[in-house]
């Protein structure tokens, strides 16, 4: 380390889909760069991160991963290793990790296990290991996470909870230019009600969907958008076909994401467990969005209700469907929310306060803590009632 300037850091990533994770993940390789780091991505064969790691023209090699001790991506990640002069592992996915921190143990390598989701890890011996002497320390996205591993017998001395950061002046200045609702064939006036998330089970999509027959049944004049893709698509669009035509919309995957939220009136993230303190909340506080979510770990960290969010049940989608009708009913209140929200993710959830906690993580475990004070995720009782 003494003599080299830059920080190799190798991020292995054994899924298929491409949601917040795997979005964070590109988002860190990129951002990092500026600050002294040489980031690549090793992922698996044929996967969605990979694509758009070329997209992006970030440095990337595939992986078989069909185990979790393949011996092909072994040694693929230790030629990697070598040929990258990486001297951080960061493992994000459950298959890869094995094998990664395998070879950068054997290499001599530091290890990093982020953790992204909030399913609890399994009661057993493996379990200990890779969550402990296997890696140097884990990063997860939220401190119900971090509860949830301590409560599986993971150190907490070894845990540190690092939620993504937003670009404040890409969500906050993006221009409202009318596209969404033209191309939907709507007036510039019609309330427009929008989920954007990758669509899996755990991220709720389907209370959204029940949620939206719901106030279409009782008169809501609103329309309901889903922005992303995933194994539910077809399932979610067989459960709204029941509502008159043009009602719920789904637009597939898009890349402008800020200029959509500065078009919806309200923004809904109805997750189904605990999880990260989820990209799609944060930047819809950036844009200035009013929201309702679900009161779950990790989501209710920043979505505090009647403070930044009107916040529902889980799966109770006649909670939600009455937390979004009254936030339509009452502008002046859901812009109140909405300002306390942009300030909560201004002063918390910047992009560089993320940055400046990865960094300082990445380089305490190379012994070479970063200089200054670091800025730390607010508690609820840190943000005023105003």
């Amino acid at each position: 380390m003494a003599t080299r300037h830059r920080i190799g850091i190798l991020h292995t990533e054994s899924s298929r889909n491409l949601g917040g994770q795997e979005l964070r993940i590109l988002l860190e390789m990129e951002m990092l760069t500026s600050r002294g780091y040489d980031s690549v991505l090793a992922a698996r064969e044929g996967s969605a991160i990979l694509d758009e790691a070329e997209h992006r023209s970030l440095p990337s090699c595939s992986l078989p991963l069909r185990s979790e001790f393949d011996p092909a991506s072994i040694v693929r990640i230790a030629r990697t290793i070598r040929s990258h002069k990486i001297d951080i592992v960061n493992a994000h996915g459950s298959k890869d990790a094995w094998n990664a921190a395998i070879v950068a143990r054997a290499l001599g390598r530091k290890v990093v296990r982020s953790r992204h989701i909030g399913n609890p890890i399994r009661r057993n011996p493996l379990s200990r290991l890779i969550y402990g002497p296997l890696c140097d320390r884990v990063m997860v996205t939220s401190r119900a996470i971090a509860r949830g591993m301590v409560e599986r017998g993971v150190d907490p001395r070894r845990i540190e909870s690092i939620p993504t950061g937003v670009d404040i002046a890409k969500f906050s200045n993006a221009a409202a230019s009318g596209e969404l609702r033209r191309s939907l064939g709507l007036a510039a006036h019609t309330p427009l009600v929008g989920m954007v998330s990758i669509l899996r089970g755990d991220k709720g999509p389907q209370f959204f969907v029940r949620a939206a027959l719901r106030l279409i049944t009782q008169g809501c004049m609103a329309t309901f958008v889903i922005v992303g893709d995933g194994d539910m698509r077809d399932r979610l669009t067989g459960m709204a076909s029941s509502a008159p035509p043009q009602r719920i919309h789904f637009t597939g995957y898009r890349r402008d994401i800020p200029q959509l939220l500065k078009e919806f009136d309200v923004s809904v993230v109805p997750s189904k467990s605990t999880e990260g303190i989820p990209q799609a909340l944060l930047q819809a506080f950036a844009a200035g969005v009013p929201v309702v979510a679900a009161d779950v770990g990790g989501v209710n960290e920043a979505a505090i209700n009647n403070l930044t969010a009107r916040c529902f049940p889980v799966g109770d989608e006649v909670a939600l469907a009455g937390a979004i009708d009254e936030l339509l009913a009452n502008p002046s209140s859901a812009r109140t929310l909405a300002d306390r929200a942009f300030d909560l993710v201004a002063r918390h959830y910047s992009l560089p306060v993320m940055l400046d906690r990865i960094d300082a993580l990445y380089r305490s475990v190379l012994g070479a803590p970063a200089p200054g004070a670091v800025a730390s995720a607010p508690s609820r009782d840190a943000i005023p009632p105003s």
